[in-house]
């Protein structure tokens, strides 16, 4: 062995990726057998009711929970994480308010308490919120 060589510089052998092929297929046995489904699509199709792609999973989430139809009673709490949402998608305040379907003053106020870094959007009389 040659003094600068170091055995972590080397590239994965045939033996290596034949270990990483089996532990793959160990873990795909383990979640097949507690009754996981793995449903392939092929890049030409898109899944059945899914998106196109998701960019983030965590954005999708937020996605999903920011489009969740609320009770008309809705409460403060769960209407700041629900604005959080929206703001984190890009939405305006006036959009979320819309989508939300609450009233705009009590999405304002939230938003302001809790400082919600909502865009910045064209407001009627050339103001901005």
């Amino acid at each position: 062995m040659l003094s600068h060589h170091t055995p972590e510089q080397d590239l994965p052998s045939h033996t290596d990726r034949e270990r990483d092929r089996q532990r793959l297929d160990a873990a795909l046995n383990d979640f097949l057998a507690k009754g996981g489904q793995v449903v392939e699509v092929k890049p030409t199709e898109r899944a059945v009711g899914g998106p196109s792609f998701v960019i983030s999973a965590q954005r999708e989430e937020l996605r999903q929970l920011a489009e969740a139809k609320p009770a008309t009673e809705v409460p403060d709490e769960d209407l700041v994480r629900l604005l959080r949402a929206r703001a984190l998608l890009g939405d305006t305040l006036r959009t979320a308010s819309k989508r939300l379907q609450q009233p705009l003053d009590r999405c304002h106020s939230l938003a302001r308490a809790h400082r919600l870094p909502f865009k910045v959007g064209y407001v009627k009389g050339g103001s901005r919120t």
